[in-house]
């Protein structure tokens, strides 16, 4: 009966390490008291070029970029003050981390929180590259805002077409207005009966000489 039991936990620890080595994607336990890995997938490895004894030993500062480890905290905190309400939390969002060899990329994390050993609050969290995803998305949204840029152009250009369009038909000669009957008006009636602005009458420089030139 003994060796029936071993051989089926045998079987059992088997079958647990194929399925780990097999996962893509970074399957974590975070102590959220201790703020550090109780657990972590082999598959980070391949994520972020460290090993799961060296990620355990890291500083979460050194994993996550500055923005995003700040950010990391505030739905950490935000998220355990929840948890704690009783509240069943489960968030997900993108952060950049760096790799071991110092280059940043994006990564996906969904995460939830539940009661560990002792009644430790605990951080269950899956987590995959999201790289090639996260670079197509910005240069979709680049694309998006040149496009919202141009709409603004051309809608600028139509409104000054318009404008032009709207230009009052003035007499070269005496500078009378002609309004939409075909009357024409002087330019500050047309003016005073199209807007509220009033007029103060004054004679610039090259008139008075005209008008007034012994005064100068």
């Amino acid at each position: 009966m003994s060796q029936n039991i071993d051989s089926i936990i045998s079987n059992y620890e088997q079958q647990y390490k194929i399925f780990e080595k097999s996962i893509i994607d970074v399957i974590w336990v975070v102590d959220v008291e201790a703020m550090g890995f109780t657990y972590i997938s082999p598959s980070v490895n391949q994520v972020t070029g460290y090993t799961p004894e060296e990620i355990k030993a890291l500083p979460m500062e050194k994993l996550l970029a500055p923005e995003s480890y700040r950010k990391g905290m505030d739905y950490l905190t935000e998220g355990h003050r929840k948890y704690k309400m009783g509240k069943s939390i489960k968030r997900k969002a993108e952060f950049e981390l760096l790799h071991k060899n110092g280059s940043p990329f994006w990564v996906e994390i969904t995460a939830k929180f539940f009661k560990g050993d002792q009644g430790r609050t605990q951080l269950f969290g899956a987590m995959r590259n999201v790289t090639k995803q996260h670079a197509l998305a910005k240069k979709r949204d680049e694309l998006l805002l040149k496009l919202e840029e141009s709409l603004s152009r051309q809608k600028a250009l139509e409104a000054e077409n318009e404008m032009l369009r709207g230009l009052l038909p003035i007499c070269s000669n005496c500078k009378k207005i002609r309004d939409d009957s075909g009357k024409w008006w002087h330019v500050e009636e047309y003016i005073a009966m199209h807007s509220e602005a009033d007029f103060s009458h004054t004679i610039c420089p090259p008139c008075r000489k005209k008008i007034y030139p012994k005064a100068n």
